[in-house]
């Protein structure tokens, strides 16, 4: 189930840690990283979606394969 898409704000560095913040444009939420996977994909304001599955929600940004779980800040 999407639960938010859209187009994140700024530069996108890909996953680092607990404390990587994802803004989507807009004012529309911010949902941090919620376990610790580093993989580095560099994009400029990307397409992204927030799907819930397995009881979580997990951040999936075009041109990247993998997710990452996340929670939502605001």
């Amino acid at each position: 189930m999407i639960i938010q898409e859209g187009q994140l704000r700024g530069s996108f560095k890909g996953f680092k840690n607990r404390d990587t913040l994802f803004e989507f444009r807009g004012n529309a939420g911010i949902w941090r990283q919620k376990e610790y996977k580093y993989l580095y994909h560099y994009a400029y304001m990307p397409y992204a979606k927030v799907v819930q599955r397995n009881g979580g929600y997990y951040l999936e940004v075009e041109g990247m394969d993998d997710s990452v779980e996340v929670v939502k800040v605001r």
